[in-house]
């Protein structure tokens, strides 16, 4: 019951940038992001809470992040756009919605600033929130 209620929390991101996107209503930027921060912290949290290996809840809780990383490599790093799939690129960018504000903030303090520098920085950020609740949900 427990895997079923941390999955459903840790896929809940790519459910709001979906419907974000589709809508073309997402929250203020900025609002998402605090928000999206709260509630990541808190699933890191409640995930390290409740698994008893640390190993295997932070699999858990970013099995779903890791598969939208492999998928945006995948198709924005290891194939042309002539290969890429409309509909399995859209995937990781869905999921990371709610972070890239955060992420191209700080983008903007290096020099160097394309898309895919933010979406890396965005797969980081969601993960350092993410490790960061978790921490606390193990003391």
């Amino acid at each position: 019951m427990k895997y079923i209620l941390g999955l459903i929390l840790i896929v809940f991101p790519g459910i709001y940038g979906y419907l974000a996107h589709q809508s073309m209503i997402p929250f203020y930027p900025l609002i998402a992001q605090i928000v999206f921060f709260v509630y990541w912290l808190w699933v890191g949290y409640i995930i390290g809470r409740f698994s008893k290996s640390s190993m295997k809840g932070l699999i858990l809780g970013n099995s779903v992040w890791l598969i939208s990383l492999v998928l945006f490599i995948w198709q924005f790093v290891l194939t042309d756009e002539v290969g890429r799939f409309g509909n399995v690129a859209a995937i990781p960018q869905y999921y990371i919605l709610p972070f890239v504000w955060l992420a191209s903030k700080l983008a903007g303090l290096l020099t160097m600033i394309d898309g895919s520098t933010i979406i890396i920085l965005t797969f980081i950020c969601m993960l350092i929130v993410f490790v960061s609740g978790f921490r606390l949900g193990k003391k």
